[in-house]
């Protein structure tokens, strides 16, 4: 234990006996000891007069007591004093437990109000207790009132007053009071109803069974007539809108959600120092929007009858379940079914359209079985989602005492557990998803998750936006947390060339810090940082907002550094978070797919781009807006996640706020990349020089000149090239006037008709 927290702790437990002094001394005001207290001094609180004064005392606190009952009970509030005493055990309390001191200021100022104003309003009153009740401030107030707008007017005032104070509690302590009060209701029918019914069961397994006839006698026992008699319960028809339930079925057991102890993420040590002395500051957890969270109020009677339906579908198929356990998450139910040891897995996962059907529900995803359990998981879309907002992950525990290198939110799992991984362990992540699923959304709460836990010094971002909009607010981080490239101006990578030769400067970085740790003699960024403090490299996150992009202009080129890095740079601190809206195998092709381990999907279209990305089936059941599966490395099936939602007004609120603060004195350079060809679309950021032609221009030239047509395939047969450098040689013939423009299929037209011509175009090309 710390020794804040231990001065913290004595100081809550003194504001606590103080409190309950105080309210006990108001409580046991007697008005005769006033008689008693008349004799001492003020002073006197030892000697055989302050005994005796006591021992005439009703209030049991003694002549201290006595005395704070007086003066606060005539002269103050009277006994409404006692409320602004109940502030003192809610401060006690927030110190002692380590909890913010907000809410317990809040309280004081509303129930400081609140004792205004009722001890103004038994001021008013002429009973004859309104003088201990009011006090001679409720007293003062009350004159006051009546004289300035009369009797009535008070009274009007005091109780519009009195009616917001009332209403403003209600919604701080209860969100949706209507809605509270009806679930409660809901729920207290629905116990009556379960206990009815089971009732019901115990008297029917004690009804005695009718007795057969004696022999000998004309005629068997009396039956009831023919209106009284009662149905057998297979012919009772079922309730309304449900199945009806049978008595063998297995009851359903509610498993409770994880409940995430929540923390202070400011009670922190916000101000830090970087290397070059200058002071930087964290973001405040302030900057992020304050919602309530919604209640965990689960339905039972619809989980009941949802457990009823899929059992009468499995029933249907001859798939006896022993046991079933429901999980109600944020967005998804989880159904986990024990079957019987006859039933095979292949059934349950061949029904997944058929539950969809059955259950009304979109998007049915099937887990069989579950890691870990002898069971099937299920889950099923339940009506009344919860949002999950990015401040109510970053506000607990978990996330605030995290010993993670570099620390990431992914969201809350259907368990309502805070899911946080490490993204130096991933230690490259690949997403993908269909336009408008979250994936946006996803990096900003990454990106977001690392400047709430790492300073300027401990990491740097390399941000390529193909889309040129979604990592705009970054901008404001270019004297913090962004590099900046040997032969670039811009920080945020939006050109498609650019972005090439900003992964090459990557690639040339990791390149080395390879030799650095060499030169050290260590293996990995972590100790090379523990044993040369002064000389500690930052980790590099790279982001990569549309790999989609990239890939159809400059495919190779792309692909290339991309694989390179993800093969080698975990080791030198280097991390890309890559994302496409486009989850297809020429984008994600098999070389970059290998080297991601860790992986999200959001929604998509089909089964197919849910197998391109996970190697299996489920994305496709997504419900959007942040619903995601997530593969870590260290799990052989996906792990369902919702998403937090961070807004870009809270994101750019953020960057402003870092973006104000004192700029860092030195930046952090990429080196120029190598130029690893001529002729190459990575050369001077991807501008190509006059004569960076490719080695087998001319001999390309020479053979459609031979040929009088141009086309890619020729070129690939005859020379044995790949298809990407056979179309930028043909590029650069077209470019040098050497055959024309292409015109579908068709074959291009040669512009140059002899080789004597074309020896005269090559030596003067101007």
């Amino acid at each position: 234990m710390n020794r804040d927290k231990l001065k913290k702790e004595i100081a809550g437990i003194v504001l606590c006996i103080i409190a309950f002094f105080y309210i006990g001394a108001l409580l046991f005001y007697h008005q005769d000891d006033k008689i008693a207290l008349a004799a001492l001094k003020w002073y006197e609180i030892f000697g055989r007069n302050a005994m005796e004064a006591v021992s005439e005392l009703h209030n049991p606190f003694g002549i201290f007591g006595a005395r704070m009952a007086e003066l606060f009970i005539r002269s103050f509030l009277g006994y409404v004093s006692i409320v602004p005493g109940l502030a003192f055990i809610f401060w006690g309390w927030s110190l002692l437990r380590d909890k913010s001191l907000k809410p317990p200021l809040l309280f004081t100022l509303y129930a400081v109000f609140i004792s205004l104003a009722v001890a103004t309003m038994f001021g008013l009153t002429t009973a004859p207790f309104g003088d201990v009740m009011s006090g001679a401030v409720g007293r003062m107030l009350a004159a006051f009132l009546s004289t300035a707008i009369g009797y009535t007017g008070a009274w009007v005032l005091l109780g519009a007053l009195g009616l917001a104070a009332v209403f403003s509690a209600v919604r701080i302590l209860v969100e949706n009071p209507a809605e509270q009060i009806r679930s409660a209701v809901t729920g207290v029918g629905n116990l009556g109803v379960r206990i009815v019914s089971f009732m019901q069961k115990k008297i029917r397994e004690t009804k005695p069974e009718p007795e057969e006839p004696l022999l000998g006698l004309p005629f068997p026992p009396e039956t009831p007539a023919d209106g009284d008699a009662e149905k057998p319960d297979e012919e009772k028809p079922p309730y309304a809108g449900s199945p009806a339930p049978l008595d063998d079925e297995p009851e359903i057991t509610i498993r409770e959600g994880v409940h995430e102890k929540e923390a202070d993420l400011d009670k922190r040590r916000l101000k830090v120092r970087t290397k070059d002395r200058v002071a930087y500051r964290f973001p405040s957890v302030d900057l992020l929007r304050h919602t309530r969270e919604d209640d965990e109020y689960v339905d039972e009677k619809l989980l009941e009858e949802s457990k009823n339906r899929l059992l009468e579908k499995l029933r249907i198929y001859k798939i006896e379940v022993v046991r079933i356990s429901a999980t109600v998450g944020p967005r998804v139910t989880l159904f986990e079914l024990e079957l019987a040891p006859d039933v095979k897995v292949s059934r349950v996962t061949s029904l997944e359209n058929d539950l969809a059907m059955a259950m009304a529900a979109r998007g049915i995803r099937i887990i069989a079985p579950i890691p870990g359990k002898n069971a099937v998981g299920v889950e099923i879309p339940h009506g009344k989602p919860r949002a999950v907002w990015m401040r109510s992950v970053l506000q607990v525990e978990k996330f605030k005492n995290n010993r993670m290198a570099l620390p990431v939110v992914l969201g809350k799992t259907i368990a309502n557990e805070v899911y946080l991984d490490d993204l130096a362990t991933m230690p490259h992540l690949l997403i993908a998803g269909a336009t408008g699923a979250g994936k946006s959304v996803a990096i900003n709460v990454m990106l977001t998750s690392l400047l709430y836990t790492c300073s300027p010094d401990m990491v740097k971002f390399v941000l390529i936006d193909p889309k040129r909009v979604e990592l705009l607010h970054y901008q404001n981080l270019k004297n913090h947390f962004l590099v900046k490239f040997d032969g670039l101006d811009e920080q945020i990578i939006t050109d498609s060339a650019k972005a090439v030769y900003a992964l090459r400067s990557v690639e040339k970085e990791m390149e080395q810090r390879y030799e650095q740790l060499e030169k050290a003699g260590v293996r990995n960024i972590a100790d090379f940082n523990r044993r040369l403090p002064g000389e500690a490299l930052p980790y590099l996150v790279v982001v990569v907002d549309e790999l989609a992009d990239l890939m159809i202009i400059a495919g190779r080129d792309v692909e290339e550094p991309i694989t390179r890095l993800a093969q080698l740079s975990r080791a030198v601190g280097i991390h890309l978070i890559v994302a496409t809206q486009r989850p297809s195998v020429d984008i994600i092709t098999g070389v970059i797919k290998a080297n991601f381990p860790a992986r999200i999907a959001f929604q998509v279209a089909s089964k197919v781009d849910s197998r391109t990305i996970l190697d299996g089936s489920g994305a496709e059941q997504l419900l959007g807006n942040g619903d995601m599966l997530y593969q870590p490395t260290s799990q052989p099936k996906p792990e369902r996640i919702q998403c937090p939602y961070i807004s870009s007004g809270e994101v750019e609120s953020i960057t402003s706020f870092i973006g104000k603060q004192d700029g860092l004195k030195s930046f952090y350079y990429l080196p120029r990349p190598d130029i690893r060809e001529k002729g190459s679309s990575a050369q001077n950021g991807g501008f190509q020089e006059k004569e960076g032609r490719d080695s087998m221009f001319e001999e390309a030239a020479h053979l459609v000149v031979m040929h009088q047509q141009g086309s890619v395939s020729l070129l690939q047969r005859r020379l044995k090239l790949g298809f990407s450098r056979a179309a930028r040689i043909m590029d650069q013939l077209e470019a040098s006037g050497i055959v024309g423009p292409a015109d579908g299929s068709k074959a291009r037209e040669v512009l140059v008709e002899s080789h004597d011509a074309l020896d005269l175009l090559l030596r003067n090309p101007d």
